[in-house]
């Protein structure tokens, strides 16, 4: 995935041995009564081995410290949900993954918050003017707001933040979401201009002025992604290289508090009495746990110990019918891609080959069965196009459709071409899911292709930072949009993104990016990314789109609404409602 990964929920189908995959603790179908699903034998607490395993694995650490016999069925103004794997990174400068961010988007606030309906409304400005050229906004801060410390939040802390994230000492993977966009933080980020330079102002302590290098009508809703959070200055100096190691390594501003943080184990939140908007914060605690394996966690939610769970596979025909199942849709891609540092994959009839070599529709429809859709393209299903339509209907299929015959045939011409054919080493998460969907790419391309397909299997914070440091040969990996738009996945295929470590490189296709970055005609900017798509896809097999995200979740009834934003956001759990009974 790019480095803003987050990982899949876990499938119940039993799997292979992969290569380099450790042993997991799973329910043997054997083990299962004849004429009984799992998920029936898990409500009863399996039986024998089985219910050792299970039961075993639930007491050793899942859930120590937290709220035993399911915090949610006995008040449901606290929430316990899965985290589902490890925290990376609390630094909302240098932080990139979803589990991370799903954290932050609680704790903290920003200038403005994305809505339950995905519309950014304000949250710690009270208001924004912006200029006739819509080039300069001016926000105005709300009195009163503080962290949780008891300083104030003030315009200060917003430009501290925003510079700190654009100098080039940080290292910020996410730089580009405030370069691309603000007057003279592109020179600063890349070292040819100053922290001068940059058209982010606090003219007094309420109000920040922000010049844009274009109109960008999305943008403002931008002020509500995790890179535009605000820092206090001097807390973070006084951390040093321990900030946000450890709750007490971080402040907080927004709807929550961090009480409790392991990195490996999950976090504890309680209700941030300093928020401004806590009259429309109704629940008071909120428990995220690590939990992994789906037959566990299956099992936890069933006991009450869990009160929101992700499932897919054989979970959502168990449940489909149930009132508890709920589905949503991500504008969320995942994809293959070949590291073109190798010499075997810049041949184009190798890429071309993986690219069509596997049926996408067998993977939704016969391991995930949780909404996912097949991708024809690079960008999803639902972001913004030209006028009225989205994008994907504007530029219909770019990606051929399967066809092992002339996949194997593009496979042999390639190494043919480079005289050998070489073990190739596919980069995988190690959740259950995605190790089913690593063993599908791996049969599919073995015996479609004639390819040698090994496994890595690696813990998710692991393969975040090998693709990161491009260290790897062939990795299926996921982006979720940071904002309405289809350059916010087009513009990581670009030769200057610190997300390409992938290496790919085409001049035609860095014109469009940049082109259509600067065009003020819509038109002729969508007309432009179409293009580029079509060439990263159709022309070159840049990468090999497999999915568009879907969701599958169990939820209990006590829960009246349940918020995961689309694009840019996450698990905002201040705008989740509960019941009262």
């Amino acid at each position: 995935m790019g480095a803003r990964g987050f990982p899949l929920q876990e499938n119940s189908e039993e799997r292979s041995n992969m290569a380099g995959a450790r042993e997991e603790t799973r329910v043997p179908a054997f083990l299962v009564p004849r004429g009984m699903s799992r998920k029936e034998f898990l409500r009863l607490g399996g039986a024998g081995m089985a219910g050792a395993v299970l039961l075993g694995t639930a007491g050793c650490g899942v859930f120590e410290g937290g709220s035993q016999g399911g915090t949610g069925a006995s008040n449901p103004r606290n929430i316990t949900f899965n985290l589902e794997d490890t925290i990376r990174d609390l630094d909302s400068t240098t932080t990139t993954d979803s589990v991370s961010t799903d954290i932050l988007l609680n704790v903290m606030s920003g200038l403005y918050r994305l809505d339950a309906d995905t519309r950014p409304v304000p949250d710690l400005a009270k208001d924004v003017r912006m200029s006739e050229d819509q080039l300069t906004y001016t926000f105005t801060l709300r009195e009163g707001i503080k962290w949780s410390n008891g300083d104030p939040v003030t315009a200060q802390d917003f430009e501290y933040a925003w510079l700190k994230v654009l100098n080039p000492d940080t290292g910020a993977q996410y730089a580009y979401i405030i370069s691309t966009f603000v007057k003279g933080a592109n020179g600063y980020n890349t070292g040819k201009g100053s922290a001068d330079d940059v058209a982010v102002k606090a003219t007094d302590e309420k109000t920040l002025e922000v010049e844009l290098v274009a109109p960008y009508p999305f943008w403002l809703g931008l002020t509500a992604f995790y890179t535009y959070l605000p820092l206090n200055k001097k807390f973070v100096e006084e951390q040093g290289e321990d900030y946000a190691l450890s709750s007490d390594a971080l402040l907080f501003n927004g709807p929550y508090k961090l009480t409790s943080f392991e990195p490996t184990e999950g976090i504890t939140m309680v209700k941030n009495e300093g928020y401004w908007n806590k009259a429309n914060v109704p629940i008071e605690k909120v428990e995220g746990k690590i939990v992994k394996e789906l037959d566990t966690a299956v099992n936890l939610y069933e006991s009450g110990e869990l009160d929101v769970q992700t499932i897919d596979g054989e979970y959502v025909d168990e449940y489909k019918d149930s009132p508890e199942y709920h589905t949503l849709t991500f504008f969320a891609t995942f994809y293959m891609v070949g590291n073109q540092k190798l010499v075997l994959f810049r041949n184009p009839n190798v890429r071309k080959a993986i690219q069509i070599g596997y049926d996408r529709n067998a993977l939704v429809n016969q391991i995930l069965k949780n909404g996912s859709a097949s991708a024809p393209g690079l960008v999803p299903f639902g972001i913004a196009g030209p006028g009225k339509e989205t994008f994907r209907d504007a530029v219909g299929p770019t990606q051929p459709e399967f066809d092992r015959d002339e996949a194997r045939s593009l496979f042999q011409k390639g190494i043919d071409e480079l005289g050998e054919n070489p073990a190739i080493e596919l980069l995988a998460y190690d959740d259950s899911t995605s190790r089913d969907v690593a063993t599908f790419l791996q049969s599919q391309l073995q015996d479609n292709l004639g390819a040698k397909i090994d496994i890595k299997v690696q813990p998710f914070d692991r393969k975040l930072e090998l693709e990161a440091n491009g260290d790897f040969q062939l990795s299926w990996q996921a982006w979720i949009a940071d904002y309405n738009d289809p350059m916010t996945f087009l513009d990581l295929f670009e030769s200057t993104s610190p997300f390409n470590t992938y290496q790919y490189s085409n001049p035609d296709y860095d014109k469009l990016i940049s082109g259509a970055r600067e065009e003020l005609d819509e038109t002729k900017r969508m007309d432009m990314l179409e293009k580029a798509e079509k060439i990263l896809i159709a022309e070159d097999a840049g990468c090999a789109p497999i999915f568009f995200q879907g969701q599958a979740r169990l939820q209990q009834p006590y829960i009246t609404r349940y918020v995961n934003q689309p694009y840019g956001g996450g698990r905002d759990i201040s705008l989740w409602r509960v019941s009262n009974t």
